[in-house]
This record gives structure tokens, C-alpha cells and sequence, in this order.
């Protein structure tokens, strides 16, 4: 199986994604430490680890092949499982990828907010498309 190109890809790019993320949570605790707020790293860190638990659950999976989706008392079989069942919640929780990469984008890359019809109009006046009848 390490033989395998896409195999060894697929390890190369986690690797690099965990010591991306370790000296991202570095960064976070040294602003922490220096009584500063965490700013849009915590969007990072959010983004980068629930994409990846979710590929290497999949991945695990699709290497088990056709016993990968059985349910097995296999610890390693239920971690690729959970892994890979769980992911979405966690992509989900605390703001969807898309509402944390605007985050990125704005915050960190400095890049223009979306344009917004509704910026500074009260919720209750935004129309909803029900009448008022």
C-alpha cells in the first residue's frame, strides 16, 4: 500500500497540514500568553482539521475496501468510522467552512467583504417574501 503514489500524496499532505496547524495553535497561545485576543487563526485551525479528519476517514475507509463501512468491534475499523461519520458535524459547528473562509479572506488576506443588500437595514425590516397582509 506505501508503494502506492497516492498513497504516500495523501501522507505527505497530512503531514504538512499538521505542522501547519501546530504552529498555527503556536501563534494562537503566543497571543494569549501575551494577554492579546486569537484572531482569525482559530478559523484556520477550525477549517484545515475538519477537512482533514474527514479525509483520512475516508480514506481509511476506501483502503479497508468493502469491509470499510462494516461496523466491527476493530478499534482501528471504528476510528476510521467515527472519523469519517463525524467530520460533517464538526465541518458544521461553529460556523460552516464557507462563513470561516470569508473569515480568512477578509481578516487575513485582506481581501474586499462580499457586497451585502442588507448591510445596516435593521432584521426586522429585511424583506422575506411573505405578505403582510
Amino acid at each position: 500500500m506505501i508503494q502506492s503514489r497516492a498513497v504516500r500524496e495523501s501522507i505527505a499532505d497530512w503531514y504538512c497540514q499538521a505542522n501547519g496547524l501546530k504552529n498555527t495553535k503556536l501563534r494562537t497561545m503566543s497571543a494569549l500568553s501575551k494577554g492579546d485576543t486569537p484572531g482569525p487563526e482559530a478559523s484556520i485551525t477550525k477549517v484545515v482539521s475538519a477537512n482533514k479528519l474527514q479525509a483520512i476517514g475516508n480514506f481509511g475507509i476506501d483502503s479497508l475496501d468493502m469491509a470499510g463501512m462494516l461496523k466491527t468491534d476493530d478499534s482501528d475499523v471504528h476510528g476510521f468510522q467515527g472519523a469519517w461519520l463525524g467530520s460533517p458535524g464538526l465541518r458544521i459547528a461553529g460556523g460552516t467552512d464557507e462563513i470561516l473562509r470569508n473569515i480568512i479572506a477578509e481578516r487575513v488576506l485582506g481581501l474586499p467583504q462580499d457586497p451585502r443588500a442588507d448591510k445596516g437595514v435593521a432584521y426586522k425590516d429585511i424583506p422575506s417574501g411573505t405578505s403582510k397582509d
